[in-house]
């Protein structure tokens, strides 16, 4: 009888485990392995403006690198360097066509040893506004000519993009000028055409760079010279050298700093890579005009403040210098079929402008 329960109990023992393991809900099968995202392919590029940090150049220049890494996703990273820190300042092309340097950001007219007709491509006594300069380059024949200069010298460059510069101030100097013979005997800092121009008027010409200016001035190396605008200029320092800031729209209506890249670095950056660059360089050009010429309203008084004097450049010093500038043009074209080829695109791009916006 003992044995019978003893069956019974283990009968009914082995029946509610049978139950038990039935209703258990069987373990989850192992979660799959994410597959990891595709590897993003980081280009990374060299890049180098020819002015200080403090400039409003590069200011721009690396404002615009760090835009096109964010917009590319981290696909395209172009480092920033000022001048010297890769080439010297003022060769960025140079960098950019032997592959030192990816992109480069400078003024034609700091070239004009190896392009004679470089700093045409810069700024023109009298010639086009900032903007019209601009246009030149974006919707105009700029670029095409540019293009055609370099082509000429085999050189591996090429110009995508440009800025839009404000009117530089006439002159700085440590003298007062009220007619042009104030100028005759001076030492001054001029670039490119200018210089030649400046010395119709016995006008000594030195191409100093940015970064030297100040110590130069200090100094009496020089008597006075051209740069930027009074508000990159007030972070430069040269309130404290310089007793005069002449002001005016005609020796210097721009100063276009072009974007260029080196043709096989850009040859081998993908197709919406190339239009990203473009893009947010040449709206970068438009953007850094309107910075400037806002900061420029806001620090004139901090000039007269200082003690500085701000004054208009007589309007007969423009004359003598858009009819000497005027000479020279005409002379330099008789010489050179390209100068005159960019100097009539200059002069019947700013005349028809003229004719429909005349204060554009």
């Amino acid at each position: 009888m003992k044995k019978k329960i003893l069956l019974i109990g283990l009968t009914l023992l082995l029946a509610i485990s049978l139950v038990v393991v039935g209703c258990a809900k069987p373990a989850p099968a192992p979660a799959p392995t994410p597959t990891p995202p595709p590897a993003v392919e980081v280009i990374k590029w060299i890049g180098q403006c020819e002015n200080p940090a403090t400039s409003p150049n590069f200011i721009t220049f690396e404002r615009a690198n760090k835009k096109i890494a964010e917009a590319s996703g981290g696909r395209l990273v172009i480092e920033s360097y000022t001048g010297d820190a890769i080439v010297p300042a003022d060769t960025e092309i140079d960098g950019v066509h032997k592959g030192t340097l990816d992109v480069g950001h400078g003024a034609f007219n700091s070239w004009s040893a190896t392009f004679p007709t470089a700093p045409m491509f810069t700024k023109m006594v009298g010639g086009p506004t900032a903007l019209q300069y601009y246009f030149w380059y974006m919707v105009g024949p700029g670029l095409d000519l540019a293009q055609e200069m370099l082509d000429a010298k085999n050189y591996n460059v090429m110009p995508i993009a440009v800025d839009a510069e404000v009117p530089e101030v006439f002159l700085y100097t440590n003298f007062p000028i009220t007619s042009s013979a104030d100028l005759d005997g001076k030492k001054l800092r001029l670039l490119g055409d200018e210089a030649e121009v400046f010395a119709k008027f016995g006008v000594a010409a030195t191409a100093t760079p940015s970064g030297e200016i100040y110590e130069s001035m200090s100094r009496g190396v020089i008597d006075g010279f051209q740069h930027a605008n009074l508000a990159s200029d007030w972070e430069m320092g040269f309130q404290e050298i310089a007793d005069y800031a002449y002001l005016s729209g005609v020796r210097q209506p721009t100063d276009v700093f072009v974007y260029f890249v080196n043709k096989d670095s850009w040859a081998e950056l993908p197709d919406d890579l190339k239009a990203l660059v473009q893009e947010v360089y040449w709206r970068s050009g438009i953007r850094h005009y309107a910075d400037w010429t806002l900061a420029n309203t806001e620090i004139a008084q901090k000039w007269i403040d200082y003690g500085g004097i701000l004054e208009s450049i007589p309007s007969s010093v423009e004359d003598d210098l858009v009819a000497a500038a005027s000479a020279y043009y005409a002379e330099r074209a008789a010489e050179d079929p390209f100068f005159a080829k960019v100097l009539k695109s200059l002069e019947d791009w700013r005349d028809a402008y003229n004719s429909a916006y005349p204060r554009l």
